[in-house]
């Protein structure tokens, strides 16, 4: 389906009435706070999910069969860490171990897939022989962690029109310790920085067929933007990701457990092994006692305790707007839709009927996505594909609540890892797909891009 500016402007104008609109909350709990309406059973579930979000692990044996299980390798203790009131993480400063920073991850995938591997444009999505699909730098049970890294920097000044200089840094990996071998020579490395989970009960009930008549793979209308939809491997057949910077998950329940499993080591309904991401050649990771639990069926998050934290995660809303009527922000709306941002941060969403979640059907909602994974550009290249999703394509990240981001959590780090430190960084590393709107953003005077910023920090 294509868009015109006209169309552009049209769903932007369901901004004058915001659709979310708490009052009297602290800032730092924007991103944790229930949607409107829900029943005082709903209420209460919600705020139990969220002491299941926020509570720590420990491993077993433990005394508790209620909260043991963790690891034996993992990255971190509770979801929480990672996500500091639903918000997003930050990359490590440089020199910094990269182990003590749990909202930060080390992925592993080939660089190069084996081609009986690939399937109508899906790739399997496989890890390093030794170390699995993650770096876990945390260990329990006397099992050796897998390893630590640090990051440095490299910098370089961009110029824009006007003279306004601005300095981006991009991580450089660089391996400190590795206790089980070396990697495989085909192994590639991509660093993330955990998201922020916003309006994720939304996001997750977005028909399929609406996703996919925003895409344009091939770009037919000759607009410079091929959104693809991002197919991963399902059940029976392929299914549409949603979740992760490669929208490499279908749903909030798979991302959910996928985290449990790979950043905690706890064994889940969707992915059961109790060691988590531990590899075939950890022998002692394998071997070590796990807290899968008769009265929790067998496992260490039992299916109540999932289900609590999705319906937490679902139903936690997206910020309200800000500012609507200020000036500036009617100034930086108008330079947001002329720069051609919104091709891609589509403004306006729809849910479906079929969520279990009445508040979350036929909702009209404004998260600044169309859920589609787009080239850009060769210096945002991933280590390796993931699925349907090349290196250098990402899925659109929504840009609700952007402008909250360090008050929630107080963390600061964009794009997927973690390298812009301001709105304006993450601009400037938009390429491929986005680069004309970049160099749009680059053209503008100080003031035009003092009123996008601001408008964007108001979302």
């Amino acid at each position: 389906m294509t868009r015109s500016k006209n169309d552009n402007i049209l769903v932007l104008a369901g901004l004058f009435t915001s659709f979310f609109g708490f009052t009297n909350i602290s800032i730092a709990s924007e991103y944790s706070q229930p949607l409107p309406n829900l029943s005082a059973e709903e209420k209460l579930e919600f705020r139990i999910g969220e002491g299941v979000f926020q509570k720590f692990w420990v491993p077993s044996p433990s005394s508790t069969t209620a909260s043991d299980g963790l690891g034996p390798l993992y990255n971190t203790r509770s979801c929480n860490n990672c996500h500091i009131n639903n918000g997003r993480g930050h990359a490590p400063e440089a020199h910094i171990s990269g182990a003590t920073i749990p909202s930060f991850m080390v992925r592993f995938g080939k660089r190069y897939p084996d081609a009986t591997n690939h399937h109508d444009g899906i790739y399997s999505h496989i890890g390093d022989a030794h170390y699995g699909g993650q770096l876990q730098g945390q260990s329990a049970n006397g099992t050796l962690p897998e390893g630590d890294f640090h990051l440095t920097y490299q910098t370089h000044v961009e110029v824009l029109a006007d003279g306004h200089k601005v300095s981006l840094r991009k991580p450089v990996l660089h391996w400190d310790k590795l206790h089980y071998g070396p990697f495989e020579t085909d192994t590639g490395f991509t660093l993330l920085n955990t998201p922020s989970l916003v309006g994720m009960g939304l996001l997750d009930n977005i028909p399929d067929q609406y996703i996919m008549a925003n895409a344009d793979p091939i770009d037919t209308n000759q607009d410079g933007i091929s959104g693809k939809v991002s197919w991963i491997p399902g059940q029976h057949k392929p299914v549409i990701g949603r979740f992760g910077y490669k929208a490499s998950t279908p749903s909030v329940t798979a991302q959910n457990q996928l985290a449990f499993n790979t950043d905690l080591g706890l064994s889940t309904l969707l992915f059961p092994a109790p060691s988590g991401d531990c590899t075939p050649l950890q022998v002692e990771c394998l071997n070590s006692p796990n807290g899968n639990s008769s009265h929790l069926n067998n496992l260490e998050v039992d299916k109540q305790q999932s289900r609590l934290v999705d319906l937490f995660v679902s139903l936690a809303a997206p910020p309200a707007m800000r500012n609507l009527s200020e000036p500036d922000f009617l100034a930086g709306k108008d330079i947001f839709i002329d720069a051609g941002c919104a091709s891609c941060h589509t403004p306006k969403m729809v849910t479906g009927n079929d969520s279990p979640y009445p508040v979350l059907k036929n909702r009209t909602f404004y998260p600044f996505t169309d859920m589609l994974l787009h080239d850009m550009g060769a210096e945002l290249r991933s280590g390796f594909p993931v699925y349907s999703a090349e290196p250098q394509e990402w899925r659109t990240a929504p840009l609700w609540g952007i402008g909250l981001s360090e008050k929630v959590s107080g963390r600061v780090g964009f794009l997927h890892d973690g390298r812009a430190r301001t709105i304006e960084e993450a601009i400037l590393w938009h390429g491929g797909e986005a680069q004309s709107s970049q160099q749009a953003y680059k053209r503008l005077s100080k003031e035009y891009r003092q009123k996008l910023i601001y408008f964007l920090e108001s979302l």
